[in-house]
């Protein structure tokens, strides 16, 4: 295995007039390839501000970020776009899938961004939602499936740009239990063909799917689960 993101030291805060709010406290973690992470916590734990900061989508306070080994953390906004459009997918709760397109051209989208030629573009996508199932339902609407085939075809189009992070943020609250461990599956699959998958939840019963657990509790990390009653 491979580390692919880490945090050295890295804090968040935020300031509000004189207040200012500890979002993340100091904080060093190694994300890997080949593993499924899940990183938990109840709401307002620090979660996503973590899944922010590997995801390049937020700067740190203080600390370093490094993706690929290489140093992030005072990129300029447009340096950090062309890492999340090349090297990170995304997956989250609400699909985000776009609704005038069908399952395959939402796919197709991160590949068109990058300017690659339409019927590359076609050819990749068709392959990522092969890997997760979803080829049947190519030529389908957002509107004509279900949650969990939105859901899949989201991780399609999270796969195509063939990142080496796949950063999912709640991907089976919207799920019914069935549909939850059938995308869980698919994700466990990615980390074993070698992704680094990193999933924030707040769901214990996804712990069985995991290779290792992180978890967030009032902006602090550990690998020990403090409080489970604040999960339910």
């Amino acid at each position: 295995m491979e580390v692919v993101a880490s945090l050295k030291d890295v804090k968040k805060e935020y300031k509000t007039g004189d207040t200012t709010i500890v979002a993340l406290d100091t904080t060093s973690i190694e994300i890997q390839n080949n593993q499924l992470t899940l990183i938990m916590g109840p709401s307002g734990s620090g979660k996503t501000t973590l899944l922010s900061l590997i995801g390049c989508v937020i700067y740190p306070t203080s600390g370093r970020v490094f993706i690929l080994d290489r140093d992030v953390t005072d990129l300029p906004e447009k340096k950090l776009a062309d890492i999340r459009l090349n090297s990170i997918g995304f997956v989250f709760q609400h699909f985000n899938l776009l609704n005038p397109l069908t399952a395959l051209e939402n796919v197709m989208q991160p590949l068109a961004l990058k300017g690659e030629p339409k019927r590359r573009a076609r050819e990749e996508a068709l392959k990522a939602l092969e890997k997760v199932n979803m080829l049947d339902r190519k030529n389908n609407l957002p509107k004509k499936l279900s949650g969990g085939q939105k859901q899949r075809v989201a991780i399609a189009r999270a796969l195509v740009s063939d990142a080496a992070i796949i950063l999912c943020d709640e991907p089976t609250a919207s799920l019914d239990a069935k549909s939850a461990a059938l995308v869980m599956e698919d994700l466990k699959q990615l980390a074993a063909g070698g992704k680094a998958v990193v999933v924030v939840t707040h769901d214990l019963r996804l712990r069985p799917f995991a290779d290792r657990i992180i978890y967030v509790e009032e902006g602090k990390v550990s690998d020990k689960l403090k409080d489970e009653e604040a999960y339910k």
